[in-house]
């Protein structure tokens, strides 16, 4: 069971104790990201991030601040999203009063020097050509950019265009008006003692609140886009394809099925989708099926790796089987299969502190009410054939299909 402080300014913390756990992970997230930047900003979530990085007063560059971290044998980092940003360290036990220490002061006191920005914006164009060099990495940006208008179709990184135009004090205003310490979430999950709040008060209590409210994030309704296709012809032996339909928000009540759904449909080695594309007909080596929730919208997804030539009888097995969802649901077998499948595998990834710590911050950020993992497993359980069978019939509208291509074909030879 979790434990909820308010710091005296205003700042959240979660205390998510894990009996007989030897680690402690510090995890503290925040409200923003690309979705909350204007166009010309595009990207500067991400540039924020990675500049946490570059130093503090105390710990004045990069190899200061990263030795201090790697001596301790931890894992860390930090990631941008389209809706929060979030900065961890998981460490031995012994260690949390250094990990609390040096994200404070990352997160408070680092120095944004123009050097250090001039020399990180050369480093996040690598990123971005990285990715974009990548179909496997690049598929899913490429998706979003067609699914959906405006700030959520575009890619968290921003271009090499915005990334390069930044200045100094536009950052640092971005940056001022989101980190603020009643805009945090700080999640404390592993070995914790009766040492941890005071630990936590020290290093995260005196940073003094700038603005007296909550950030209200405001950002555009998440809206879809009219194309229906979007092919990047690229020489590649093995194409990405990825196609999707409107799904749901994080607090909505079709969530728990879909769970199930997905797991039936594209969610293992055993699911339908695998099954009949990879086992039965040999058309693809990578096939899933997914969702992604946002604060006002979502979709599902199905993902493939296969030769181009194989794209149309991929959909054509797509379809067939979407067809057999809507129609007759899932076998009982396959609907506790599904069950038993998500709750083995939600106990096997609770057993890391840091899978802890991000659970409880986006529940935090996005749920109108925290559960524990207990509780939403309570919510599978009770999921329903009848329930598959009418959440695959308002999914799965062929009308509003997206797909999106990268690899050596042309829009006009992709039939669905």
């Amino acid at each position: 069971m979790f434990q909820k402080l308010i710091l005296t300014n205003k700042t959240n913390v979660f205390l998510v104790p894990q009996k007989d756990a030897q680690s402690v992970t510090v995890l503290v997230m925040y409200p923003v990201g690309s979705r909350y930047e204007s166009d010309q900003m595009a990207g500067v979530s991400h540039f924020v991030e990675h500049l946490m990085f570059k130093g503090t007063k105390k710990r004045p560059n990069t190899l200061v601040l990263t030795r201090e971290i790697d001596r301790l044998g931890a894992e860390y980092n930090a990631f941008t999203a389209k809706e929060y940003t979030g900065y961890y360290i998981k460490t031995d036990k012994r260690f949390l009063d250094t990990s609390l220490d040096i994200l404070s002061d990352m997160l408070f006191n680092s120095k944004y020097e123009e050097k250090e920005m001039k020399r990180e914006k050369n480093v996040i164009v690598e990123e971005i050509r990285m990715y974009n060099d990548n179909p496997l990495m690049h598929i899913e940006n490429l998706f979003e950019e067609l699914f959906y208008l405006g700030d959520l179709g575009r890619d968290v990184a921003g271009s090499e265009k915005t990334v390069l135009s930044y200045k100094r004090e536009d950052v640092l205003k971005f940056r001022d008006r989101y980190y603020q310490p009643q805009n945090m979430t700080v999640v404390v999950a592993g070995k914790i003692d009766s040492e941890t709040k005071e630990l936590i008060e020290k290093y995260f209590a005196s940073q003094s609140k700038i603005n007296n409210q909550r950030i209200n994030n405001k950002f555009s309704a998440g809206r879809l886009g009219k194309e229906k296709i979007i092919v990047q012809n690229k020489k590649t032996d093995q194409a990405q394809m990825m196609l999707g339909f409107p799904g749901f928000d994080y607090n909505s009540e079709f969530n728990p099925a879909l769970a199930v759904l997905n797991t039936i449909f594209g969610g293992s080695m055993s699911s339908r989708l695998f099954i009949q594309i990879r086992e039965r007909r040999g058309l693809a080596y990578m096939i899933r099926s997914g969702s992604e929730q946002f604060r006002d919208t979502g979709y599902v997804s199905i993902r493939a790796g296969l030769e181009a030539k194989n794209i149309n009888k991929a959909l054509a097995v797509i379809q067939e089987e979407i067809g057999k969802m809507i129609a007759k649901g899932a076998t009982a077998r396959e609907l506790q299969d599904a069950k038993t499948h998500i709750r083995g595998s939600l106990s096997l990834s609770m057993e890391d502190s840091s899978v802890q710590a991000n659970w409880y911050a986006r529940q935090a950020l996005f749920m109108k009410e925290i559960k524990t993992p207990e509780e939403k497993l309570a919510e599978i359980d009770q999921v329903t054939n009848e329930q598959i069978k009418a959440l695959a019939k308002k999914v799965f509208d062929w009308d509003e299909l997206r797909v999106a291509v990268i690899g050596d074909i042309t829009a006009d030879k992709i039939v669905f």
